[in-house]
């Protein structure tokens, strides 16, 4: 095996070889002493090494990203709670509320954690922010991660594992699945996102070759006042002599336009190149919507647009709210129901698109109009189904129910048709079961499954253990009182309890065993008994 492979073997698998030894040695030749504390990337056809942080050196990509990471991080975003009839009602007080919509973390507010979030999935395919637990309960804080500082692994039970590095000390550390928040974006192993950058790598580094050569020309050539030639030979010094007193004479705003006398048959031949015969103009301008297809921006976001008119800027504005941030939107939305909301079932959240749709809202008006029955037209909507298909909650009046078949001024009509809610009822959703034993297998399932992938980070650790127990416990107060519906100091002393247990156990995995046999039991049995002797306000006694 010769060096080049050795030493690209200790940091890349067997497929990146090739191009990151071609690198090291294009590095050697060329004595680049910036190639070593700089980020491998993939080298472009163009000639150009192309990495996230180069990439964002072009207009184009920094455009491209900013404007996709601006937008998303302004959008409002609201956590709802869902009602057994389906409609939603606003509960920003939940938690995660004040996470998600101010401040996710004690030195970012939202905006500045989602701007960072998706420039790292829409550059390197994933953004990652690591869940901690504290006084909100089991997700107290979101912290960013730089995605080029983790490494992903699945593991043996199909869920994830993270190792992070730190940039400073070189050590790693370890993060299970449900202690990471991760954004990725488009994806061909469902775990990973394919990271744009490398993906648009030739694009991107034929655009920063052309800037290259634009400045040059324009230094240099460009620059070039043009050439003096004569059919006789010159000596060094006659030709020192002429240029001086050509300069004398000629340079200077006081002698623009003055006529020049040239003897003995020397010419002058002008030497300038213009920008527009180098073709420089266009060919920057089609690099940067090369750019922007990746990224699915439209060009007048850019400031390249220079042909369209107003109609169609709105309606590349609409498509980019479809087509582009609706699709990052709802990755959002889901991955924060995955990784930070315990009760699915009952809460959500939801971006607001009225802002960015409201030039399109007079089109919005006239279709529903029209589905109500405005102008004559027959109505194949009612307003409840209108207001549902806007996103809103349902009326409770009678005729909001109604097919319109009038325009009187409930929306319905004498004679009106069979109500289109009661001819077809909609299912009414299950309610959660809250009974002790419900609320015990849910508590105790949630700690037995976070205590045994603990031991499976921490096999072989028995002091990294004892730290996770220590932090766990110290965490799961709230989860505790949610989860069981009682006052903190009684979750507390259940907290400590465990605690205690947890740490004086000679066999963790013995005693993992035994909690899934037994917890759910024994926690059910204290409830039942707590309620009846002091009610739900009186603390439960672990």
């Amino acid at each position: 095996m010769g060096w080049r492979d050795t030493l690209a073997g200790a940091f890349a698998p067997r497929s990146q070889l090739d191009r990151w030894a071609a690198d090291v040695t294009d590095a050697i030749e060329r004595d680049d002493d910036d190639f070593w504390y700089s980020e491998l990337g993939r080298k472009s056809k163009a000639g150009i090494r192309v990495t996230a942080d180069i990439a964002l050196r072009a207009s184009a990509v920094y455009s491209c990203v900013k404007v996709l990471a601006e937008t998303m991080a302004s959008l409002p975003m609201s956590v709802y709670r869902v009602q057994p009839n389906g409609d939603r009602e606003e509960f920003n007080s939940h938690p995660i509320g004040e996470l998600i919509r101010y401040q996710p973390n004690g030195i970012q507010t939202a905006v500045e954690f989602w701007e960072t979030t998706i420039l790292h999935a829409a550059l390197r395919g994933v953004g990652f922010a690591e869940i901690k637990p504290g006084a909100r309960g089991a997700v107290d804080q979101l912290v960013s991660l730089h995605t080029d500082r983790v490494t992903t692994e699945v593991i043996r039970d199909g869920t994830l594992r993270f190792k992070i590095t730190d940039p400073f000390t070189g050590a790693t550390r370890t993060l299970l699945q449900e202690e990471m928040f991760r954004i990725p974006g488009l994806s061909s192993d469902g775990v990973t996102g394919l990271r744009a950058v490398d993906i648009a790598a030739d694009a991107i580094g034929l655009g920063i070759a052309a800037d290259n050569y634009a400045s040059r020309i324009f230094s240099n050539n460009l620059n070039m006042g043009g050439f003096l030639s004569s059919q006789k030979k010159m000596s060094p010094e006659a030709q020192r002599r002429l240029i001086t007193k050509l300069v004398e004479m000629f340079a200077g705003g006081n002698n623009v336009g003055r006529p020049m006398i040239l003897q003995d048959g020397i010419k002058y031949e002008k030497a300038s190149m213009l920008a527009s015969e180098a073709q420089l103009l266009e060919a920057r301008k089609w690099q940067l919507l090369e750019v922007a297809r990746f990224w699915r921006i439209p060009p007048h976001m850019l400031g390249i647009d220079d042909t369209t008119n107003r109609s169609t800027v709105e309606e590349q504005s609409l498509n980019f709210v479809r087509y582009t941030i609706r699709p990052w939107a709802r990755r959002i939305v889901q991955a924060i129901r995955r990784d930070l909301i315990l009760a699915k079932g009952v809460y959500e959240v939801a971006y607001d698109f009225d802002d960015l749709e409201k030039g399109n809202l007079q089109a919005r008006a006239d279709y529903i109009s029209k589905a109500l029955g405005a102008g004559g037209t027959p109505a194949w909507l009612t307003q409840n189904e209108a207001r549902q298909w806007e996103g809103w909650n349902r009326r409770s009046e009678p005729w909001a129910d109604v097919l319109p078949q009038g325009t009187n001024p409930g929306g319905g009509a004498a004679g009106a048709k069979q109500p289109a809610a009661l001819a077809a009822p909609a299912e009414t959703p299950a309610i959660e079961d809250n009974s002790p034993d419900a609320r015990a297998r849910r508590l105790a399932d949630k700690e037995n499954k976070a205590f045994g992938k603990a031991l499976v980070r921490h096999a072989g650790d028995a002091d990294g253990m004892r730290d996770w127990i220590k932090a766990f416990y110290g965490g799961h107060v709230s989860s505790v009182m949610k989860m069981l519906e009682i006052r903190r100091d009684g979750a507390r002393a259940y907290c400590e309890f465990q605690k205690r247990e947890a740490l004086g156990a000679n066999d963790w995995h013995a005693l993992l065993e035994t909690r899934e046999e037994k917890l759910a039991a024994t926690i059910a049995a204290v409830l039942k008994q707590h309620e009846v002797e002091h009610g739900n306000d009186a603390p439960i006694q672990a």
